[in-house]
């Protein structure tokens, strides 16, 4: 007989029959087999409070799509910097500044949701608010009044996550926004300038002071703008590195000095002036559409200082104090409250605890300490109680403190693309242009005998090899790739990402988090229907007062089936064993099956019993992402080489990878973070994206060549990757590779007339043709032409990105 498939099995089946019907809250696609018009609970649960608080208006706001929440039930919410601020609040005068950081804002309908949350909580009496979605900053200036904890309570309910304000408020972007309004107005001025000389005014005291003012605009262009480049390529070349920066900057500063030198002591003319202010400001353009994404997409998270943001209860005198966790040293007495972070190994103190360790190992059941146990550094306190325990060693030895330390080995590359196509590409850019302006120059002089005519050829050939392919086309074509990236709820980081992923083959995924959501799903929900009405009430109430993970599991089943009401109900958590409690004289049990039963012989992971008579048995099983099946199928039908690492145990391990039919031999569990990055190191590591979710995973990551995390409510994962995303489903894998793969086409295509253009260019330049007026003329039509293309190539190019 064939055996029955499992649950994963048929999760993953069924995601590949996903409806093209869309999300009620959010607007994405569905990718999820169940009928519930929602693609994430995390929707579903905003849609609720939205209706329920009358909100609605915040769907009329709203232009397009939205974005999933944050899973409401399983995101992890730590306060203690908020207690920080109610102290210093407590102790200022009658009102005082107080800056947010707010993750998950992202339109004008998040704005008009806060302000009418802050109006209901008494914000038009107590003060003002101001909100910037783009840097993710709540300004609010109210009195002591106001109930700050309760209204920001109020705002994460909708899925939003506030932290202290950490992040810089001046931006690379509006540094280079400044540079860029300066230096397009200089250019068109410039432009006004040489109309008249190539008009044919050429002497006389308006002509003199038009070529001064040529000059000297030139002069301002290539001090404002001109300088981003020149400093930022000098630090390259130092470095040893060369990128994009290098030609553009070798551009601008031989052209100024050919111009210099033909208005000082050659013909006294101020040539090419109008063309190198306008080639600036198009440099600039491009670079200010490349830092204002990226910077973006960062600012949807909060700040993330490592270890040295993390904050601890520490007990002490009789008093509990919050502290930097960089200050707890051994012996020292933490308390730890539900929801918060075990910072460092502790002794247990009281009599129980309830931890979750998937964070650490992968595993997603919570696993109970008894007094004088070790709780391990990493895991979250999950039970509906605080412990406290005794430090074992100093924060610096913590594994906390080591995995959380650096931030990702590529930042210091984002900016200006620096990977090793682009950087092969400037070499070959530069040693052409220096010795094509060599070569015409020497000829020159050779063939005229006339110094000055040399040197104006040889700056002609600089001023009109234009690399505006790279300059300013590249940059909007990452523009719009990042932009339809954005709008599906894939959020890249760095600017290198989509030409390094390019090159991957191999996809590494994490288990607990990443292929599933980390919470578990009933499995056999028709044993709900054999309840009765009341005793269906019963059970919805106890698992609606347990944070256990396994009636989240039931009370989520239940509250699709609808009609489900909270009723006065005292339920009492036996740590290790279930649920009980009592109703119209009798003894509810849910739990382990021997306990609840009483001894019986029964079926399922959780009994459900009154007076030790079994009234359902439970299965529960991870919960696969929405649609992972198909996703995984269709990036191995790409032929990618795929492999799931975890440190859970190695039988869920291999039982997931049976259901996503993935090779057995590429499933590992009971992994260390220190193996699982020496796998990834073995295994071809320069052609490897790893996707994770756990501390257990940052090793690996400073490993593998690209690195994605759906995990946006846990500290340091996303703040650590090259993109995060938000989305429910795993889709977001195959858009980034399917996105890179188009950019990467469509940046060679430009790349490829770029060269046409040159060619035709540079060969009218060295044969002393390239007259002022025809390089003002080619080098910006060229640089238009090069724009409109890939605009027009990119258009709706999300919709080829298969998901």
């Amino acid at each position: 007989m064939t055996a029955a498939p499992s649950s994963m099995q048929r999760s993953a089946r069924s995601a590949s029959r996903a409806s093209t019907a869309r999300c009620l809250h959010c607007d994405q696609p569905l990718v999820s087999d169940r009928a519930a018009p929602f693609c994430c609970v995390g929707c579903r649960a905003v849609n609720r409070l939205l209706r329920i608080g009358g909100l609605t208006r915040y769907y009329d706001l709203r232009r397009g799509p939205g974005l999933p929440p944050v899973d409401l039930e399983s995101r992890r919410v730590d306060h203690k910097w908020l207690e920080l601020i109610e102290q210093e609040r407590a102790e200022s005068g009658p009102s005082a500044p107080i800056d947010l950081d707010v993750q998950g804002i992202h339109c004008g309908a998040c704005v008009w949701l806060f302000e009418e949350l802050f109006r209901r909580h008494g914000g038009a009496a107590a003060g003002t608010i101001a909100i910037n979605p783009a840097r993710g900053r709540v300004a609010l200036n109210v009195s002591n009044g106001f109930p700050l904890t309760t209204w920001v309570d109020a705002v994460e309910e909708f899925g939003y996550v506030f932290g202290p304000a950490k992040s810089e408020e001046k931006t690379r972007s509006d540094d280079l926004l400044i540079r860029v309004g300066i230096c397009v107005a200089l250019a068109a001025n410039t432009m006004v300038f040489a109309i008249a000389t190539y008009l044919g005014l050429e002497d006389g005291p308006l002509y003199e002071l038009l070529n001064q003012l040529s000059y000297a605009a030139g002069f301002l262009s290539v001090l404002v703008g001109g300088s981003v480049f020149i400093r930022s390529a000098a630090v390259a070349l130092r470095r040893r590195v060369l990128h994009l920066d290098v030609p553009i900057a070798l551009g601008i500063v031989l052209a100024f000095a050919g111009s210099t030198w033909s208005f000082f002591f050659a013909s006294g003319h101020a040539a090419y002036m109008d063309t190198l202010t306008v080639f600036v400001a198009l440099m600039l353009v491009g670079r200010w559409l490349q830092q204002r994404m990226l910077e973006r997409n960062r600012a949807q998270l909060l700040a993330d200082d490592g270890a040295r943001g993390l904050l601890t209860r520490r007990t002490g005198d009789g008093t509990v104090s919050i502290v930097p966790c960089t200050t707890v040293k051994e012996e020292e007495t933490l308390l730890i409250a539900p929801g918060e972070l075990v910072p460092l190994p502790l002794r247990l103190d009281d009599e129980h605890a309830s931890c979750s360790l998937d964070w650490i190992d992968g595993e997603s059941r919570p696993r109970q300490f008894r007094r004088g146990e070790r709780v391990p550094a990493g895991s979250f306190n999950v039970g509906s109680h605080a412990f406290s325990g005794t430090s074992l060693a100093d924060f610096d030895l913590s594994r906390v403190a080591s995995l959380t330390g650096n931030a990702s080995k590529h930042v210091a590359e984002d900016q200006p693309v620096a990977t090793r196509w682009w950087s092969r590409l400037a070499r070959f850019y530069v040693l052409g242009v220096v010795g094509l302006a060599a070569f015409s120059i020497s000829f020159w002089w050779w063939w005229s005998a006339n110094p000055l005519f040399a040197i104006e050829v040889g700056t002609a050939v600089l001023i009109v090899t234009c690399p505006c392919a790279f300059g300013i086309a590249a940059p909007l074509a990452y523009e719009i790739v990042l932009t339809e990236l954005r709008r599906r709820g894939v959020f890249v980081r760095l600017g290198d990402f989509l030409d390094r992923v390019r090159s991957t083959t191999k996809i590494v995924f994490d288990k607990t988090g990443t292929l599933t959501t980390g919470n578990l799903e009933l499995t056999n929900p028709t044993a709900l229907s054999a309840l009765s009405e009341r005793e269906t009430t019963v059970l919805y109430n106890m698992t609606a007062r347990s944070a256990h993970p396994k009636s989240l599991a039931i009370r989520r089943a239940l509250e699709e089936l609808g009609d489900v009401s909270l009723i006065d109900l005292r339920a009492e958590e036996r740590p290790g064993v279930g649920l009980e409690a009592r109703c119209d004289g009798h003894a509810y049990r849910l739990g382990s099956p021997r306990w609840a039963s009483g001894g019986a012989v029964c079926d399922g992971d959780v009994v459900f019993a009154a007076d030790n008579r079994i009234l359902a048995g439970f299965s529960v099983d991870e919960r696969l992402r929405p649609g992972a099946g198909l996703e995984i199928e269709g990036l191995k039908a790409e032929g990618y080489e795929l492999t799931i690492l975890s440190g859970d145990n190695p039988t869920h391990v291999k039982r997931l990878a049976g259901a996503l039919e993935v090779p057995k031999d590429q499933a590992q569990g009971a992994l260390s973070p220190e193996e699982k990055a020496e796998y990834v190191r073995d295994h071809d590591p320069e052609h490897t994206l790893l996707i994770g979710d756990g501390l257990n995973d940052r090793m690996a990551m400073e490993v593998a060549s690209c690195t994605g995390t759906p995990a946006v409510n846990r500290p340091f994962m996303a703040s650590r990757c090259d993109f995060y995303f938000v989305s429910p489903g795993l889709g977001a894998v195959k858009q980034v590779l399917h996105a890179a793969e188009q950019l990467g086409g469509v940046v060679r295509r430009t790349l490829a007339f770029a060269l046409v253009y040159n060619v035709l260019a540079v060969s009218l330049a060295v044969c002393g043709l390239m007259k002022p007026w025809l390089a003002a003329v080619l080098m910006p039509a060229s640089s238009l032409s090069t724009l409109a293309y890939t605009a027009l190539a990119l258009r709706g190019g999300g919709k080829k990105w298969k998901s």
